[in-house]
């Protein structure tokens, strides 16, 4: 924990600019404010944005509403999904790009019961799995690079109730290991995670990223948040009691031991690509991966490059 104090000091030193006239700047979430962004919810809880320039208000997404439209649409926004579904809406003419990352990973993944046997992806070859709409380009990328064909593994979209995983009637359900993991696992359930980046999947959970167009007008407060943002991980880590009861007291019907637990495994993926240092940063190599990736499957139509998609220049 030294060098995460150490971390800390020089970041309160590099980031105490005049806080008289804030910015003020969306953070559009692709979920509920709960402790999947404990850094952002900590920084903020501390007031470092503000000592930063920068006055953020962190929403939440609406059910009608598109994480990735709203920021290209509106001016100063900011936003953060997987690295996956950026990929397709750029290819879908999106002008967007990433920034930085939360993750150095992805917590998703295909949750089973530990007695189905599901140790690999060819342990689920005619079986049935349930998928959520919004992971599902996830899980070709991963069939599709392991060469299982359509039709070998019955895919199906679900929604979030676990029920049809406990009663059998699916072999796996894709999930976050950050939070139906963690309910799972509270519950009492022996399970098993096979995580998708660990069977092929190059990706980044929780991808910063905002419009060309602000990232043109103002790159140098973009710096700020993602170094505001550093910040907040790193102390949040430290205090995942701190978190919990954030979350409790301002989010409805959240639960102290599962938002506690939720902070305790993003902790590996934070850093999963280098050490304390390495925290909120991207490799480009890892986007050259994943860029060719979705290049290659074959329900891409436009074909995107790493400079499209994602600036090293601003990273912390």
């Amino acid at each position: 924990m030294k060098t995460y104090r150490m971390i800390l000091c020089l970041l309160a030193l590099a980031l105490r600019v005049s806080a008289a006239e804030a910015v003020p700047v969306t953070f559009q979430l692709d979920w509920k404010p709960t402790a999947q962004f404990a850094g952002l919810l900590m920084a903020r809880e501390r007031g470092w944005y503000r000592e930063a320039g920068i006055d953020l208000t962190l929403r939440g997404i609406p059910p009608d509403e598109g994480v990735v439209s709203n920021v290209v649409h509106h001016p100063h926004w900011i936003g953060s999904i997987e690295s996956g579904v950026l990929l397709k809406e750029r290819s879908s003419g999106r002008p967007v790009k990433a920034i930085g990352t939360m993750l150095q990973g992805t917590p998703i993944g295909l949750i089973s019961l530990k007695s189905a046997g599901i140790h690999q992806l060819k342990d689920l070859i005619g079986k049935r799995i349930g998928v959520h709409a919004d992971g599902n380009e996830a899980v070709k990328y991963v069939l599709h690079h392991a060469g299982i064909g359509a039709g070998r593994i019955e895919v199906e979209v679900v929604g979030y109730d676990l029920t049809p995983l406990l009663n059998g009637r699916y072999a796996a359900v894709q999930g976050y290991s950050i939070d139906e993991g963690v309910a799972l696992r509270q519950a009492g359930h022996d399970i098993d995670i096979l995580h998708l980046h660990d069977i092929g999947y190059a990706a980044y959970g929780q991808v910063y990223f905002t419009s060309e167009s602000f990232l043109k007008s103002d790159a140098p407060l973009l710096r700020r948040f993602l170094e505001v943002s550093r910040r907040g991980w790193a102390t949040a880590i430290q205090d995942p009691d701190a978190i919990a009861t954030m979350v409790t007291a301002t989010v409805p019907g959240t639960d102290r031991r599962h938002e506690r637990g939720t902070v305790e495994a993003l902790i590996p993926m934070l850093t999963r690509e280098g050490g304390p240092g390495s925290m909120g940063r991207m490799k480009r190599q890892t986007w050259k991966q994943a860029v060719s990736d979705f290049n290659r499957l074959p329900s891409t139509t436009s074909r995107v490059k790493v400079s499209d998609i994602a600036t090293f220049d601003l990273q912390p």
